[in-house]
């Protein structure tokens, strides 16, 4: 009941100000409850002792009345009214007559006529024929007062009243009157308020001393329990493992117990831990220096190779375009000699000396590429002249495999600034992969251009790449693998020098390819200006 009144105290308050709160709300209610029963007991006790002496003293006051009655004298009256009113509780006395005619009243109070309602209620009754009740009763009860009456009762033979049967009873006495005695409650009510502040100081008092009795005892019981709190505190400030003091209740103590035992497993836990880990530390250190070993020396025959592959083909450039030019002039001295058949065997021997050049050129470019040697030469372009030439180029590689090249730029600037020979390149690839790949099909290349970007794609509806092999087809000599290829010829290096170039020209290439139903490349280049 207490946390449900107060649902954010059980959550921020310590344990030892929730239970001692706890009790102290308790004591504090039992207190109060304490107090109110017992005043309300105690004034029931008083209120029936009350009763009992005012019908005992308006009985012995009706017995003193009749005299006065006999002789209808008020003076008889006085000395027995003087002796009741001497009462501390009444507060006002009368007799009256049988016809409820009132002989005589007095009351420590000045104008008090009560009186009047014990006179109005036994005319009425006398009135109605109503018999008077004979006995010394409660006759009514407000907020200020009890009225007593009696009946005043003369006995002709008194001394044989006892003997006499009960049915002849009434033959021996005569009613004389009536006497009415009124008891003020204001005594009694600070009779039962003095009770009930007293009962409540004594249960503040009772409360206090509990309060600092509990408190006391609360804090041995919890202090055992505050040390192992601190205990796991300390272990988690200064990360180390302290064992707690084992005392306090049993409960308290298991908990020590149990702390200890997880404090001892963690020791051990983080001791393997760091064992491993220091034996870790050594195993990655030596295997760091085996990858750093393996890397320089990747790097180192990386370097090498570059430098080989330059200075190879820088060799064999230099004794291939003698040879090329010296085909061109035997070729043009055996036209003039109309030596056809010549002329067409040296025309194979020229063609293949200029695919010999060009796969020495792709080697070259590599190692620059690998090297960080590639420069880009950005000028003015006229793009449109460039796609001419591209096409031109790529005719005959396109008739080869009986091919049709449609070409659609729509929205293409005249002039841009690129590195000329690195787009045709590009396009050359691109083009030459599709043709090679493709047989009596049409192959689409798409350009266009915006303020930022130079778009163009090679669509072809060859035999396509299978989904396994796409992520390794800009890797060098990489072909795609399948019986159905071998037939087509190639370095594997195409695809990378075009990957790597856009890379160097800070765009993006991406491929979508499906088995059997054709390829699409696509790329995307930055443009620095457009003229």
């Amino acid at each position: 009941m207490f946390s449900k009144a107060f649902p954010n105290f059980s959550s921020k308050a310590s344990f030892k100000v929730q239970l001692l709160s706890f009790f102290i709300f308790a004591v504090v209610a039992l207190s109060l409850a304490i107090s109110i029963i017992g005043a309300w007991r105690t004034s029931q006790l008083v209120r029936e002792s009350t009763i009992r002496t005012g019908i005992q003293l308006t009985a012995n006051f009706s017995e003193q009345s009749i005299l006065t009655l006999l002789t209808e004298s008020k003076e008889n009256a006085k000395e027995a009214i003087d002796a009741v009113l001497g009462f501390k509780l009444v507060s006002s006395v009368a007799i009256y007559r049988t016809n409820g005619e009132l002989l005589i009243s007095s009351s420590k109070y000045e104008n008090h006529d009560f009186h009047k309602i014990f006179s109005e209620q036994l005319s009425d009754s006398l009135a109605k024929g109503i018999a008077v009740d004979s006995k010394t009763l409660l006759f009514s009860e407000s907020d200020q007062a009890w009225l007593f009456t009696s009946p005043v009762i003369f006995y002709e033979e008194q001394d044989d009243i006892d003997t006499v049967d009960s049915l002849d009873a009434e033959h021996f006495f005569q009613l004389l009157g009536y006497v009415v005695v009124e008891y003020d409650k204001q005594e009694l009510q600070d009779i039962i308020k003095s009770i009930f502040i007293s009962n409540l100081l004594i249960g503040i008092f009772i409360a206090i001393f509990l309060t600092w009795f509990v408190n006391r005892g609360i804090n041995r019981l919890i202090r055992p329990l505050l040390n192992l709190s601190s205990t796991m505190q300390r272990a988690t400030d200064a990360k180390n493992y302290p064992q707690a003091t084992v005392k306090g209740s049993l409960e308290i103590r298991q908990m020590a117990k149990v702390y200890n035992q997880m404090m001892l497993s963690i020791e051990s836990q983080n001791h393997q831990l760091k064992k491993h880990r220091d034996t870790l530390e050594s195993e990655v250190a030596m295997r760091t220096e085996a990858l750093v070993v393996a890397r320089d020396t990747a790097l180192t025959a990386n370097r090498h190779k570059s430098e080989f592959l330059a200075n190879i083909s820088h060799e064999l450039r230099t004794p291939l375009q003698a040879i090329i030019g010296y085909s061109d002039l035997v070729k043009e001295e055996l036209e003039l000699e109309c030596m056809d058949v010549q002329v067409e065997d040296l025309n194979k021997s020229i063609r293949n000396a200029h695919t010999l050049l060009a796969l020495i050129n792709n080697i070259l470019d590599i190692a620059k590429i690998e090297a960080g040697k590639m420069d880009l030469y950005l000028k003015p372009v006229l793009i449109k002249q460039l796609i001419a030439e591209t096409v031109e180029t790529i005719g005959p590689l396109a008739n080869v495999n009986n091919n049709t090249l449609e070409v659609i730029c729509d929205e293409l600037a005249n002039e841009l600034i690129l590195d000329r020979q690195k787009i045709m390149q590009i396009f050359l690839n691109l083009l030459s992969n599709a043709c090679k790949f493709s047989q009596d099909n049409k192959i689409v290349f798409k350009i266009h251009s915006d303020d930022l970007y130079l778009y163009f794609s090679v669509i072809d509806s060859g035999i396509g790449i299978d989904k396994a092999q796409l992520e390794s087809i800009f890797d060098q000599f990489t072909q795609v693998d399948g019986s159905q290829t071998r037939n087509f010829e190639g370095t594997g290096l195409g695809m990378a020098i075009t990957q790597n170039f856009c890379h160097l020209m800070k765009g993006e290439i991406k491929v979508e390819s499906e088995l059997g139903k054709g390829s699409q490349f696509s790329v995307k280049l930055p443009l620095n200006k457009k003229c």
